[in-house]
């Protein structure tokens, strides 16, 4: 059983919606949090305004052990697109997780001998928490054991938070579904086991070779005149995948030390190739997210094993643990839900590219102040 819950700016509750959404559908995001959602409602035209922009959504779920509403997604409406087709009168609505309010906070900061961690708790509770609805947990955010000697900030919090993980690495970061920002190193426990043909079907992989990367030119911000620019090199992948260059932007970068663990944290993805892989996820209907940082899934894989029956006719040959990057749910017309994971980094979409362009001329812009 789903409920979906439209609440005011105040999180007042104005409508319970679940019986008359259709198409409802969310996400969850390894580095974000709570993602995009969206469903419809079967509603005439202008009678959508009782919904305004930053309204709260909230999606429970029946936890079955318990009989309890568990909050399983909190998120904010983005927009609503009113539709007539024919005598068809439907309004969608859809909208993010609270990690989009951090692109509405500006910083404009200098950090001398600050550890990344602490930077990033005085991001969110100085800065962010005040104005936006994005709770502060200083218990949230894991100490990173790394200290730059200088870290200057002209960006909006989204940006600066994503440049202290690139430069620890290993982090994922987002708001959760309690509005609270957390700030973690990746996972490297397994918490979830799932079958192939058990819980695991439509199963798809990808080797990337072409985002292999082991030579960063790092180009940081201008002083005295001059723009900070160092070379930093990974041996072993150039020795295996031959010489592949990138140049890093990241306009809070000053100095050597900062800029060696960037590349380091930046060659421990991208130095080897980049394995991506979808499934859908069967006979499973649980929070995933339930815990930060996500843990690894261990896919057991099955090989066809002539004169050998187990489980059927498959033989279980060994298993692969896998990170999760992103979970989609979605309610189907019956009322049951569709679960498809992302393992991996997804490959970029034209947007995405074209968000990297943007960011990487706000890094020269910023650089130069």
């Amino acid at each position: 059983m789903i409920r979906l819950e439209l609440r005011d700016t105040a999180f007042k509750v104005l409508e319970i919606l679940d019986r008359e959404a259709f198409n409802l559908a969310w996400a969850y995001s390894r580095i974000g949090g709570c993602g995009e959602f969206r469903f419809g409602l079967p509603r005439r035209l202008f009678e959508e305004k009782s919904i305004s922009g930053d309204f709260n959504i909230r999606i429970y779920w029946k936890n079955p052990e318990t009989n309890n509403l568990d909050l399983w997604y909190q998120g904010l409406v983005e927009d609503k697109i009113p539709s007539v087709l024919g005598n068809n009168e439907t309004i969608e609505i859809s909208g993010h997780g609270y990690s989009s309010q951090l692109r509405r906070i500006y910083i404009d900061e200098t950090f001398t001998s600050t550890e990344l961690s602490a930077i990033v708790a005085s991001i969110i509770g100085t800065n962010v928490s005040a104005d936006t609805d994005i709770v502060f947990d200083a218990s949230l955010i894991a100490t990173t054991g790394f200290t730059p000697d200088t870290l200057d900030f002209n960006d909006d919090a989204e940006s600066a938070i994503q440049k202290c993980a690139d430069i620890a690495g290993g982090i994922e970061w987002g708001v959760d579904r309690d509005r609270k920002f957390f700030f973690k190193a990746n996972d490297t426990d397994v918490g979830f086991r799932f079958p192939f043909g058990r819980n695991i079907t439509n199963f798809t992989e990808d080797v990337e070779f072409r985002s292999i990367v082991n030579r960063a030119v790092v180009q940081g911000a201008q002083t005295g005149g001059t723009y900070y620019a160092s070379t930093h090199n990974e041996d072993t992948s150039q020795l295996k995948y031959n010489l592949r260059t990138e140049v890093l932007q990241n306009s809070s970068i000053i100095t050597d030390a900062v800029a060696a663990q960037y590349a380091t944290a930046y060659f421990s993805e991208y130095a080897t190739p980049q394995r991506r892989a979808n499934a859908d996820l069967i006979n499973y209907e649980a929070l995933l997210e339930a815990t930060t940082p996500i843990p690894l899934v261990d896919l057991v894989e099955k090989l066809i094993t002539y004169g050998t029956r187990k489980y059927g006719t498959f033989l279980y040959s060994g298993s692969v643990n896998r990170q999760i990057n992103r979970v989609n749910y979605k309610l189907t017309n019956q009322n049951s839900l569709e679960i498809s994971l992302d393992f991996g980094k997804k490959r970029p979409t034209v947007s995405e590219e074209f968000s990297r362009i943007l960011y990487d001329l706000d890094q020269q812009r910023s650089a130069s102040l």
